[in-house]
């Protein structure tokens, strides 16, 4: 490839890289960026808004090198760094960019030599979107003046900008190390902190960005430097800083209202037999989701308030990471099967569920998610099929099922099941009389960022209203399913919020409980999606930073928490399986019968 096609090529990369970057109020700087493997190009490709080039003038030519003594006689400011500008801007793709230039040798004859050059290439000099910034060895601040439009200076002192005019200054930079030891590890002490945000309000104060060099690199550097306010985050790692900070404003959430916390009462007889089982999952809610409800809500959940916790580990039988439908079908049967199986074994095979076996002494079953009716965790309570996404035949199943109630999303599939289910509102829903389908959405319920509001805490509420005020026992299966979906498209807002509303579905069983004295309350997960990670927050403020190993689930343990009669035999640390088995224990009903 030749070089004007080469440079074609990487301007037209670069042109529709751009529509990618997000706008911020920071810009990224890529310091010693004549280190990368590919100069210039690596930071503008990634959308930086600062590139540093360290230059020294020898022998009439401006090298681009940290020291004389590193001269390479190729690496020219305008083989690297003009000819590739200058190509842009004829082409019209110049995007708004800052070239600071970090002069090394002697600081007039340098700025000589650069001025000329660049006031050769007039497409340069008179581009508004280019803007040249002298560092390193600059003249004295008084002389900046002196220097045509095209030339700015980055002025790396705090203490006289009250004293020197800063027309020309187009930054302030100062090393970092001047004011902290911090690695960009953990956090700075409270009195470098203070130091750190005397630096950043001085440059502030005379309306000046400001940047540190000499400073950590870590992503919680770049992240915790932007909370702080410094303008220019300095990498030496283009790439990873923008592809990372692209997305930082997703990833961090705040929470505006928190919302109430219930304490259970713990009146219950931990040794009597359960009449009554609610079982809450939260699709795709590991530790981490949990922890970032809580943080957001200023360090307490209703869940957190229970003694009761086990670990459960949840692969499924042809996987080391399960999806729902397998891991939904190990809580619901007590056996592992395939990924993507409802209700079958591994070869296919029905296998007996928990409303099959409590049908049959007396229990009213129930079903509430968020999700579809035809979803992969309510579908494993009462379908036999090996493929989740076989509709048709996990609705006929639905028609032939113990379940007498469900509360769902899935209202256009009310023509499939209307001879079966009472298709009935959620505020006609007032006792339980042959079956019944309240449908809380078309196809899956709306999401709390699309309006949903208090909807799922309310429906639990009623349904438990319901089956509080009939004489048989009752087993209630409630799924949180959009922490799941909110995990895939690693929506940190959506996954905190999703994960309160849940909580507060928690609380409504949890009162249920405290009310009959008799009521086993399980509330675990079938896996956890996309490895979420809390990488910072504040209590205080209500508010987190996290970041994802994946947009797919995990092979990771998901917590497990119990409250009520027998809600000990939850504890410790057990396959998916186990919960099938221990409902069954707690409820005194002979395990042979799956």
């Amino acid at each position: 490839m030749n070089n004007s096609v080469y440079l074609r090529f990487v301007i037209l990369i670069s042109f529709f890289s751009l529509s990618a970057v997000a706008q911020t109020d920071y810009k990224i700087h890529s310091h010693n960026d004549y280190e990368q493997e590919f100069p210039f190009w690596n930071a503008y490709i990634n959308g930086l808004e600062s590139i540093e080039i360290d230059v020294f003038l020898r022998d009439g030519q401006l090298y681009v090198t940290h020291a004389e003594t590193e001269i390479s006689p190729e690496n020219t400011i305008e083989k690297l760094y003009l000819n590739p500008l200058s190509a842009l801007a004829k082409s019209g793709k110049l995007r708004e960019v800052q070239i600071l230039v970090d002069v090394k040798s002697d600081a007039y004859k340098t700025l000589e030599k650069l001025v000329k050059t660049i006031e050769n290439r007039p497409e340069l000099a008179k581009n508004k979107k280019l803007h040249f910034v002298i560092s390193g060895n600059r003249p004295k601040p008084s002389e900046y003046k002196n220097y045509p439009d095209f030339i700015q200076f980055d002025h790396q002192n705090t203490e006289d900008l009250t004293k020197i005019d800063l027309d020309k200054v187009a930054l302030v930079s100062v090393s970092f190390s001047n004011y902290s030891v911090w690695n960009g590890l953990g956090r700075m002490t409270e009195a470098d902190l203070a130091k750190v945000k005397a630096a950043i309000e001085k440059a502030h104060s005379v309306n000046k960005p400001f940047r540190f060099w000499a400073a950590p690199d870590t992503k919680t550097a770049w992240s915790r430097f932007v909370a702080l306010g410094v303008d220019f985050i300095n990498t030496d790692h283009p790439a990873q800083a923008a592809q990372y900070m692209a997305t930082l404003n997703d990833r961090t959430f705040q929470l505006k209202n928190p919302i109430a916390v219930y304490n259970p009462k713990y009146e219950f007889d931990k040794e009597a037999t359960p009449k009554n089982v609610i079982l809450l999952i939260g699709d795709g809610n590991g530790l981490s989701q949990i922890s970032a409800a809580q943080i957001a809500n200023g360090g307490s959940l209703t869940l957190t308030q229970l003694k009761d916790l086990g670990l459960v580990k949840t692969s499924s039988y042809d996987d080391l990471v399960t999806d729902s439908a397998a891991g939904a079908t190990a809580m619901a049967t007590g056996q592992k099967t395939n990924n993507r199986a409802i209700g079958t074994d591994f070869q296919g095979k029905k296998l007996k569920n928990l409303t099959e076996i409590l049908a049959e002494h007396d229990f009213i079953n129930g079903l509430l998610t968020t999700d579809n009716i035809t979803g992969a965790t309510p579908a494993a309570f009462y379908a036999h099929n090996p493929e989740r996404d076989d509709s048709d035949g996990i609705l006929q199943d639905l028609n032939a099922s113990n379940i007498d109630f469900f509360m769902a999303g899935g209202k256009h599939y009310s023509d499939k099941i209307e001879k079966t289910f009472k298709v009935q509102k959620l505020t006609d829903f007032n006792r339980i009389s042959g079956k019944s389908a309240i449908f809380l959405g078309e196809e899956k319920v709306e999401s709390i960022e699309n309006g949903r509001g208090n909807l799922f805490p309310q429906s639990v509420k009623r349904a438990l209203d319901v089956l509080s005020n009939q004489q048989k026992p009752f087993f209630l299966m409630i799924e949180g399913a959009q922490i799941d979906s909110n995990g895939h498209t690693n929506n940190v807002s959506g996954i905190v919020q999703e994960m309160l509303d849940f909580d507060q579905a928690i609380a409504e069983a949890l009162k249920t409980a405290d009310a009959t004295e008799n009521t086993l309350v399980i509330i675990t997960a079938d896996h956890e999606t996309s490895g979420f990670g809390i990488l910072q927050g504040s209590l205080e403020k209500h508010e987190l930073e996290g970041s994802f190993l994946t947009n797919d689930h995990t092979a990771t343990m998901v917590p497990l928490f119990a409250y009520g009669p027998q809600a000990q035999r939850f504890q410790g640390v057990y396959e998916n399986t186990a919960i099938f088995d221990k409902i069954l224990e707690a409820l005194k009903i002979d395990s042979e019968e799956k």
